[in-house]
């Protein structure tokens, strides 16, 4: 099974219809647990603080949180139409054109092999072109001094 991953509310350890008021304490609870100052020969203290800051800039605000919360849901929604192998979203962008690329570069592959085999294995017709005759020049007389 995929692993997924972590969301801010994961990070908080709060469930996603904590109030603001939860939210604040679960982030000073593990502030104070993970705070570099009192983790001083932990090297990944600054990068699990820095995280903690992230989820709570962004679930504190009522409208960070509500765009974020919309994120979830698309990505929720589109994990389960692709385990169910139904068609993308409409919001999700596909970028065609590199098949374009592909198909044009293999149409060139396929027509340069097509005619390097053919001009291999069917024998060629010479073609007889008619050469006018070319008359060299009478040689110089050596001049007499």
């Amino acid at each position: 099974m995929g692993r997924s991953l972590a969301t801010y509310y994961d990070i908080l350890r709060v469930g996603r219809g904590a109030d603001p008021d939860g939210v604040r304490s679960a982030y000073r609870r593990l502030a104070q647990k993970y705070h570099p100052d009192k983790l001083p020969n932990n090297a990944d203290a600054v990068r699990v603080m820095a995280m903690l800051n992230e989820a709570y800039a962004v679930l504190s605000d009522p409208r960070q949180r509500a765009s974020y919360d919309r994120r979830i849901q698309q990505a929720q929604a589109y994990a389960s139409r692709a385990k169910r192998g139904a068609m993308a979203p409409v919001d999700v962008p596909t970028a065609a054109w590199p098949w374009y690329l592909l198909f044009a570069t293999m149409a060139f592959a396929l027509a340069t092999f097509g005619t390097v085999l053919y001009k291999t294995l069917v024998p060629g017709v010479a073609v007889a072109v008619a050469m006018p005759a070319v008359q060299s020049p009478a040689p110089a007389k050596p001049a007499k001094n």
